[in-house]
Formats: C-alpha cells, sequence, structure tokens
C-alpha cells in the first residue's frame, strides 16, 4: 500500500506527518490486499484563527477498481484525520462485504449448467 500525504499548504510539521502515517497504516492494515494507494490532504480553512477548521480527505483506490473518498474536520490535524478514518475503514469494510456477497455464483452457477447440458448426450 502506497501512502502519499499531502500537507504543504496546511503547513504540519513532521511529527504529525509521522504520527499520520503510524494511524493509516495501523487503521488500513487489515485491508492491505483491498487497498492499492491512499492520499491523504490536510487543509486549513480559516488560517491561525484556531476553532474547528482543521480538515482531511483521503482518497483511497482499490486495487480491482474504483476508489473512496471521505472528509473529516476537528480542531487538530490528528483529529481531523481520526475522523476520516474511521468513516474511511467503516467505507472500505461495507465495500469489501458488497464485493463479497456480489452475485458471482450465479453467473458461475449457469456456466455450470450450460457446460453440463453441452456435454449430455443428444437423442
Amino acid at each position: 500500500m502506497i501512502l502519499e500525504i499531502n500537507s504543504k499548504q496546511a503547513g504540519i510539521d513532521e511529527d504529525v506527518s509521522r504520527q499520520a502515517r503510524h494511524l493509516l497504516r495501523f487503521s488500513l492494515s487489515r485491508f492491505e490486499g483491498v487497498v492499492s494507494r491512499v492520499k491523504v490532504r490536510f487543509f486549513d480553512i480559516n488560517g491561525p484563527k484556531g476553532g474547528v477548521d482543521k480538515r482531511c480527505r483521503i482518497m483511497a483506490k482499490l486495487r480491482r477498481s474504483g476508489q473512496i473518498v471521505v472528509l473529516g474536520q476537528g480542531s487538530n490535524y490528528l483529529e481531523a484525520l481520526g475522523n476520516c478514518l474511521e468513516r474511511l475503514v467503516r467505507s472500505t469494510r461495507r465495500e469489501v462485504e458488497k464485493r463479497r456477497y456480489a452475485p458471482v455464483r450465479l453467473k458461475r452457477r449457469t456456466d455450470l449448467v450450460t457446460a453440463i447440458q453441452n456435454e449430455m448426450p443428444t437423442r
């Protein structure tokens, strides 16, 4: 899994970036086979005024196809990342469940029936 953290505009120091990488790897470790690339971007909405204005956007590229984009906000960058990671884990789990129980078996079943019918001798 490739991690990209873009924080140049928000002015995040190296310590917060290191903690963000650790949180990302820990939270997404069980989805290692599903997620191929994760892009994280931090925003500071109104500059140094303070308040709940730190935002985080995570885009996760899935291995087969598609991507998941989640947004979160908080009073500091790690809180915004935590809120965003909760949503990302829920969305990724939901996507894995959808793929796991997709009606692929129906197609396999019809292919099997067709193959059996083709092998049966005709009268």
